[in-house]
């Protein structure tokens, strides 16, 4: 009886019982709509994207100028990713039948 007193007293256990007891009366369901959010991603891709391949672009040119053959491969891998984003973004989402 000692232990399941002791084990009553712990903040875990009470922890737990908190969050039953939130779920049990907290019952109605959680909503997400998949399309508006893909919808919605494939948005802020496409306006993210561009202005981060123009300063990877950027970044590709200087390192090119400083010599740094290693750091310039990269910025233009990055730069080709980052113009190639929305397209990308469309063809994962028509994969998910959007």
């Amino acid at each position: 009886m000692k232990t399941i007193i002791q084990c009553l007293k712990l903040r875990q256990f009470r922890n737990f019982w908190l969050l039953a007891v939130f779920l049990v009366v907290t019952d109605q369901m959680a909503f997400a709509d998949l399309v508006s959010d893909m919808n919605q991603l494939q948005t802020n891709v496409t306006t993210i994207s561009q202005p981060l391949a123009i300063i990877f672009l950027i970044v590709a040119g200087w390192q090119k100028a400083m010599g740094n053959a290693q750091l310039f491969v990269l910025a233009l891998v990055g730069t080709v990713v980052m113009f190639a984003a929305p397209q990308l973004v469309t063809f994962i989402s028509s994969v998910f039948g959007n």
